[in-house]
């Protein structure tokens, strides 16, 4: 025989009350109760009931959770400074601010000196991109000066070239070939005045010095038409193509210059734009560095976004933030969370519920919440909201996944009602209406059946199997098994006290 176990009917799971150790299998045995009503099964004075009359009655299904109250609205004042530097100030907890209050003043000392650094190299960064600028000027200016040297070059070389080929040329030819007839002409006159010396030297007219001299003259003129028709070979042969050689060839250099000079001037320019590019870039860097260096600078100083009261973030943290609570003298993170902003105009109870109970939650339940530090008091409220994902019990109990439940309050409650205060929410999903139910401690469990113990005559006891419907905390609905007017145990029986069967 053991307790009664987890129910067949939607996953429930109930505090850790005794009733529900017992339906939970969490005890042996329930300890003899001194009373129960046969109405609603409340513990009466008088030690000798101990049982319970089985009737139709109605009842709530509900959720009970422990939380604490946040404000519905708030804000997180967060460190935005790199590093881990120290608070110096910090504004009193509990302190009503107004918004452009100042809340949290950082230790600025070093970046105060990083910004001083930052902003002398952005000066010379202005400097070296101004520098880069007036390079990238000259050397526009000075390649075009050598673009246009380079193609006069060219276009004299061409007009050499042309002005050999169209006039040097012809007129030297016309030279050599005039010099050719002047030299056939001579050669054909030195031979008719030879032949008539030859005469007039038969017949006595002129002396043998003059026959010679007109001979010579022949073989003069002669030599002239040789050296004429060879000055004309030579030229055509070797003159005129060396010539045209060393035009084209002034020429050719000249374009070979001309594509040099480009080429140059383009990686010249190209060097001078990459240089100035990149101190424009260097600029921008180094401006977008002071820039950051300010804004951390002015991260230094928080202060309030919006009116509020002050609540650090260590006294709502987990244990391991509460045990190096927000001070003067603490370091503190990037986007670690300084103080919290809560607008207390309107309440949430924040509950934490079990995996198991979390489908039964749904938002626009009604709720009822009670508040530790004010006894007596319930508020009723309603779900607004349950988490996507579950959390887990944390290294301690990794087996644990809870989900965050969010009960909204009537707004503008009062009643000195303030965050972080420890509350209880009781969440209604539904009602049994008249159906014959017994209470949790009188249902046992053997394997997946349930049953109660009844009355057997004698002084004894009998086991009654039944079967169970839904359950309240306190309550389980019966559905086959017992009657109204019945009585069942609310205890386990005691050594003999179970008839034999």
């Amino acid at each position: 025989m053991t307790p009664l176990g987890p129910l067949p009917s939607r996953p429930f799971r109930f505090r850790p009350t005794l009733a529900a150790a017992m339906l939970l299998g969490l005890a042996p045995a329930l300890p003899l109760l001194s009373g129960c009503s046969r109405a609603d099964g409340s513990v009466g004075s008088s030690a000798a009931t101990e049982w319970f009359e089985v009737q139709p009655q109605s009842f709530d299904l509900t959720v009970v959770e422990s939380g604490q109250l946040e404000a519905a609205r708030k804000v997180e004042i967060k460190s935005r400074v790199d590093g881990r530097p120290a608070i110096i100030e910090v504004v009193e907890e509990g302190s009503g601010v107004a918004q452009g209050d100042l809340l949290v003043v950082l230790d600025s000392a070093s970046i105060a000196e990083e910004l001083a650094e930052e902003q002398l190299q952005l000066e010379t960064s202005r400097a070296d991109k101004i520098a880069a600028e007036q390079d990238l000027a000259i050397q526009v200016t000075s390649s075009e000066a050598e673009r246009r040297a380079a193609d006069v070059a060219l276009q004299l070389a061409e007009l050499e070239l042309a002005e050999w080929e169209q006039g040097e040329v012809p007129t030297k030819r016309r030279e050599l070939n005039l010099a050719l007839q002047k030299a056939e002409r001579e050669i054909e006159r030195t031979q008719r005045n030879y032949e008539t010396s030859q005469e007039l030297y038969a017949q006595r007219f002129i002396s043998q010095d003059e026959l010679e001299d007109d001979e010579i003259a022949m073989i003069e003129a002669a030599d002239a038409l040789a050296t004429a028709k060879l000055e004309i070979e030579v030229y055509n042969l070797y003159t005129y193509l060396k010539e045209k050689q060393e035009k084209q060839s002034a020429v050719d250099d000249a374009k070979a210059e001309l594509e040099k000079v480009i080429a140059e001037n383009e990686s010249k320019l190209s060097q001078a734009r990459a240089k100035a590019e990149s101190e424009r870039r260097g600029l921008e860097l180094q401006e977008a560095e002071v820039l950051e260096e300010e804004q951390q600078l002015a991260n230094t100083k928080i202060f309030a976004p919006q009116d509020g009261m002050v609540v650090y973030a260590s006294s709502v943290g987990g244990r391991r933030y509460r045990g190096d609570p927000i001070a003067e003298g603490r370091e503190v993170r990037i986007n670690e969370t300084i103080l919290i902003l809560p607008d207390t105009s309107q309440l949430v109870a924040v509950l934490s519920v079990p995996e198991a109970l979390a489908p039964k939650v749904e938002p626009g339940q009604p709720a009822d919440v009670s508040v530790d530090a004010r006894p007596g008091r319930v508020y009723r409220g309603e779900v607004e909201s349950v988490s996507v994902f579950a959390e887990d019990g944390g290294w301690w109990n990794n087996n644990v996944k809870n989900f965050t439940v969010r009960v909204l309050l009537p707004p503008n409650l009062g009643d000195g009602l303030k965050p972080t205060m420890t509350c209880t929410g009781t969440i209604y999903f539904g009602r049994v209406d008249e159906a014959l139910a017994v209470p949790v401690q009188a249902v046992f469990a053997d394997g997946e059946q349930r049953y109660v113990y009844v009355p057997a005559g004698g002084g004894q006891v009998r086991r009654q199997d039944v079967e169970i419907g839904r359950a309240s905390q306190t309550l389980v609905e019966i559905t086959a098994g017992l009657e109204a007017g019945d009585d069942v145990l609310l205890r386990a029986p005691r050594p003999g006290e179970e008839a034999v069967s």
